[in-house]
């Protein structure tokens, strides 16, 4: 049996499928094919060239640093003033 992991889009559900992506490998569960959208393209194909543990937590890490003003820069205020 082949099992892939279809890994969507959607900004926050990247942060989602990063957290269940350990608890597959813990559980021996890896993917055969890894597909992915968006930000699911992006976190499969990470896991596609890390499929270690070591890989997916350096991936969680990465989730875990990443901050509103890092990925959308702008400041709220003078957004707000135009």
């Amino acid at each position: 049996m082949t099992t892939a992991f279809v890994l969507s889009g959607g900004a926050s559900l990247g942060a989602v499928q990063v957290g269940m992506l350990p608890a597959l490998s813990d559980g021996d569960v890896g993917p055969d094919l890894l597909v992915g959208s968006s930000v699911g393209a992006i976190n499969a194909a990470w896991v596609a060239g890390h499929p270690e543990p070591e890989g997916l937590e350096a991936l969680v890490e990465i989730w875990r640093s990443l901050r509103r003003s890092t990925v959308f820069p702008v400041n709220r205020f003078w957004a707000r003033r135009r």
